[in-house]
C-alpha cells in the first residue's frame, strides 16, 4: 500500500527498539493482501446498503454503534487483545488468512519491549525527560 518511505515523527529509541532500518518501512505487501484489503470495507458498504434497503437505516446505524462499542476494548500494550465479540459479530472468526499464522509476535526472534517502555510511547512520555512537581520543572 505505501510506495514512500515512513516519515519519523518521534526519535527512535535505538537501545529498546533495536537499529532503525527505512527499508522495512516502505516494503510492498503481496499482491493477495492488497486485494483482500481492498475487498473488505467495499463488501461491508455494499452489506450495509442490503440492509438499509431491506429492513430500513436503524439496523445498519444499530450495528455500526455495536461495532464501534466492541472495537474500543483493549488490554495493556504487550498483552495480546482478541477482540473476540467483534470477531463473532463481523464473522471474522470463521476466517483463516495471512494474519492468523504469519507474523505472530510470539515466534518473533526479537526479544519484545517491555511493558513499561510500551506505555511510556502509548501515554507520551519521553524517557529522559526531567520529572515535574505541580506543574514546575525540577
Amino acid at each position: 500500500m505505501q510506495d514512500s518511505l515512513p516519515f519519523l515523527a518521534a526519535p527512535h529509541d535505538a537501545l529498546r527498539q533495536g537499529l532503525v532500518t527505512l527499508k522495512d518501512g516502505a516494503a510492498v505487501s503481496h499482491p493477495v493482501e492488497q486485494i483482500q484489503q481492498l475487498a473488505g470495507p467495499a463488501g461491508e458498504q455494499s452489506r450495509a446498503e442490503m440492509l438499509r434497503n431491506v429492513y430500513g437505516s436503524a439496523l445498519p446505524a444499530r450495528m455500526q454503534i455495536e461495532k464501534q462499542i466492541l472495537d474500543r476494548h483493549e488490554r495493556l500494550p504487550g498483552l495480546p487483545s482478541s477482540k473476540l465479540g467483534l470477531e463473532a459479530m463481523t464473522g471474522a472468526l470463521e476466517d483463516f488468512g495471512f494474519e492468523s499464522y504469519l507474523g505472530l509476535p510470539q515466534d518473533s526472534e526479537t526479544p519484545q519491549p517491555d511493558l513499561h517502555s510500551q506505555m511510556e510511547q502509548r501515554l507520551g512520555l519521553a524517557s529522559g525527560t526531567k520529572p515535574m512537581a505541580r506543574g514546575l520543572p525540577m
